[in-house]
């Protein structure tokens, strides 16, 4: 099936995988989505990601993070810019999430990184995500 937006696939698929308690799941490979998820990981908001192969098409298994109790490091995770409304910001008006516990996820011309990331670089982009 293809999708028009395969970011908010990949959000979609993180929060239903944490209210089932799953422990890893599998979503299309696209560039985008593993550049996410590379900044996921390095924030410690989910554990490691691959690249597999299933069915002839690329995926990436996302290993999932849970807290003690068994809540998800990731509280909640909403797509910012859509395909049909796009938002831009510059390093001075991107926002600290949740007082700092949450980043925003930004696409940046020197590539994708959050929002503490692209600030001090200051360097502004397309705001993908807010993640807390």
């Amino acid at each position: 099936m293809k999708t028009t937006d395969s970011i908010s696939d990949l959000l979609v698929a993180i929060k239903n995988a944490h209210m089932r308690k799953k422990k890893e799941v599998v979503v299309p490979f696209s560039n985008m989505n593993s550049d996410i998820l590379r900044v996921l990981k390095q924030e410690g908001f989910i554990g490691n990601f691959d690249q597999i192969t299933e069915d002839g098409k690329a995926k990436l298994n996302i290993a999932l993070l849970y807290k003690k109790d068994g809540k998800p490091y990731i509280h909640d995770i909403k797509r910012v810019s859509k395909p049909s409304l796009r938002r831009y910001s510059g390093y001075r008006q991107i926002t600290k999430e949740k007082n700092d516990y949450g980043i925003t996820i930004v696409s940046t011309p020197k590539g994708v990184m959050s929002n503490k990331d692209a600030r001090s670089a200051k360097i502004g982009g397309e705001l993908l995500c807010v993640v807390w």
